[in-house]
């Protein structure tokens, strides 16, 4: 027979004898069969999964999973659950990063598939409580938030000194001659490091650097010229290790930059590098201007010029007589070779040559504008190479052809493993295209997911926890919710952000928000009310009941026993009241 967790009484006596009896009964409740063989299949399995997909595919250990954070209702919402577990947790637009509730964000920050610091204790998880502080701003005027932080790294004595932690915060520690080196204070340093407000971008591939440099220069321009590129340390390393250039002299690559890519006596191509050849083509600081051109016979004289330029109009090439005929018309005159009307098509490629050729953006520029977003929700090669436009783009950076092969050889390409010598991409003939494969690292070799020490009997021991409270929740829903206060609430708490962060997480996570309208004494309709103006309304009802604003204030023992009981207290006169069927006034101002 299974054991039913039980509260004798309602409210603060109930909650009482809860408090008293809460281990001896979980302990009780604990050796139910099924919760008994959920959690042990789910702590000998666990150390076997290394990926989102793996654990999505085993429905009893994602059960567990789920249930440990209390989210056993999206067991079947698998593409939202993926997006979760996949989330980048170092970009703040991230999947998990955007959403209200914050049981997600645990779930990912705990398993970490999308995180290069890998899986994560829960315990651990409230060790980080600054990752999602958006701002120097934010920290400072959570004072809660503010005054851990100073007491983590021993720098108490600058408490109130507001002005001197915002040039501290706003120091890059990359660079030697920032404010905070400058002061040689390791202390200050590590405070910095924790925040990381103004650190250099951190990127998973080398394509992710690339893209990421070039559109942080002249206002996603990129840089205007070989100089600009070679003085940029940041975006000189992406290229060399995006085009996999063995030589990278910068007076030698500067010469390659400045050749011209479709002129076969050109130093790039006299080089006999397929890489560099791309690399030159990919920022066509060196490619002809063809508004210089005073004839034809130059056009035609670089194949490779010719071709961007018709593929700039959309026309095909039907061979160099035409073309010249082309060019050559006199526009004003409608019985001239391009006036007539099966030549029609190829009339503002004659007017553009003989007028003003417009400016196209490099391949790069075209790369960074289509894949710049769209990089780290690219989770198989597939969904990279049938976004037609990206791969297009990506095969013009890399100077890569044969279009009628791309699919099948890019896909076989980005799937082998990169970390073996032998693997396709590494032994192809064409090095543009290991070097495009390695650029973008859709399988760069296993990842090494390993679980810290105690990380499945952590997470049993949560799904427990939970359980033992929904088993509580079907005699007294109101004393769930007191069982999952305070844990909830910290939560909250280590989420970071500022005060007002910390209130829209409250009002984001149902439980809680449930709890706060009660005891603030709240009405039924206020969720109906602007989201601010709600904030405004709980931060005041609690500032004149409990003395603070912020809600992390009430994890002090104290105020939390005070916050529990008056929850409970008012939902029960609340409870009393609809079952009396009446509303007194009293009552309801208390």
């Amino acid at each position: 027979m299974t054991f039913s967790p039980y509260v004798l009484g309602t409210g603060i006596a109930g909650w009482n004898f809860l408090d008293r009896t809460r281990v001896e009964q979980q302990r009780i409740f604990d050796k139910s069969p099924i919760l008994d063989r959920a959690v042990e299949e789910f702590t000998q399995k666990i150390d076997s999964i290394k990926t989102s997909d793996q654990l999505l595919d085993n429905y009893n250990v994602l059960q567990v999973a789920l249930g440990a954070f209390g989210l056993e209702e999206d067991i079947n919402n698998r593409a939202f659950i993926k997006q979760v577990l996949d989330s980048d947790l170092s970009e703040p637009t991230s999947f998990a990063n955007r959403l209200n509730d914050n049981r997600y964000l645990g779930l990912a920050q705990t398993f970490g598939f999308g995180s290069e610091d890998g899986p994560q204790l829960p315990s651990n998880t409230a060790d980080k409580p600054y990752v999602t502080v958006a701002s120097p701003e934010d920290l400072l005027s959570n004072q809660t938030l503010l005054t851990q932080a100073l007491e983590d790294f021993s720098l108490q004595k600058y408490a109130g000194n507001e002005f001197f932690l915002m040039r501290v915060l706003e120091s890059d520690t990359s660079d030697p001659a920032s404010f905070v080196n400058r002061l040689s204070d390791p202390n200050l340093t590590g405070f910095v490091n924790a925040f990381k407000f103004n650190q250099s971008p951190e990127y998973s591939t080398d394509m992710e650097a690339l893209v990421g440099e070039f559109s942080a220069m002249n206002d996603g321009n990129g840089p205007a010229n070989a100089d600009e590129l070679l003085a940029d340390e940041g975006l000189l390393n992406a290229v060399i290790k995006s085009f996999d250039l063995e030589y990278t002299n910068t007076i030698f690559l500067k010469r390659m930059l400045e050749s011209n890519p479709h002129d076969p006596e050109s130093p790039v191509n006299q080089r006999e590098d397929p890489r560099y050849v791309a690399m030159s083509r990919a920022f066509g600081f060196g490619i002809s201007d063809i508004n210089e051109f005073t004839s034809p016979d130059e056009l035609l004289a670089q194949p490779g010029l010719l071709a961007d330029a018709l593929e700039q109009f959309n026309v095909s090439n039907p061979g160099e007589q035409y073309i010249r005929d082309v060019l050559e018309s006199d526009l004003s005159d409608p019985n001239s070779f391009v006036n007539q009307p099966e030549n029609l098509a190829y009339y503002d490629f004659a007017d553009a040559f003989q007028n003003e050729w417009p400016t196209a953006p490099s391949r790069m520029k075209v790369l960074a504008d289509e894949v710049g977003s769209k990089l780290s929700g690219y989770d198989t090669p597939q969904q990279f190479v049938f976004d037609f436009d990206a791969f297009e783009a990506g095969l013009d950076v890399f100077n890569i052809s044969n279009r009628a092969l791309d699919f099948d050889v890019m896909i076989k390409a980005f799937e082998s493993d990169l970390s073996s010598e032998t693997s396709y991409a590494n032994l192809h003939r064409d090095p543009n295209l290991k070097a495009m494969a390695n650029a973008f690292a859709f399988n760069s070799g296993e990842s090494d997911h390993t679980y810290p020490g105690g990380f499945g009997q952590e997470i049993a021991n949560l799904y427990k926890d939970r359980n033992f409270e929904i088993a509580i929740g079907e005699s007294d829903p109101n004393m769930r919710l007191a069982l999952a206060l305070e844990r909830e609430l910290q939560t909250i708490a280590d989420s970071g952000g500022s005060e007002d962060a910390h209130w829209f997480g409250i009002i984001g996570s149902p439980p809680l928000k449930s709890v706060f309208e009660t005891a603030l004494g709240l009405p039924s309709n206020f969720g109906q009310l602007n989201i601010d103006r709600q904030v405004t309304e709980m931060k005041e009802r609690s500032l004149a009941s409990f003395g603070t604003t912020h809600p992390a204030d009430l994890l002090e023992s104290d105020k939390l026993d005070e916050f529990r009981n008056r929850f409970l207290l008012l939902s029960g006169l609340n409870s009393d009241q609809t079952t009396a069927g009446f509303s007194d006034p009293v009552l309801m101002l208390f």
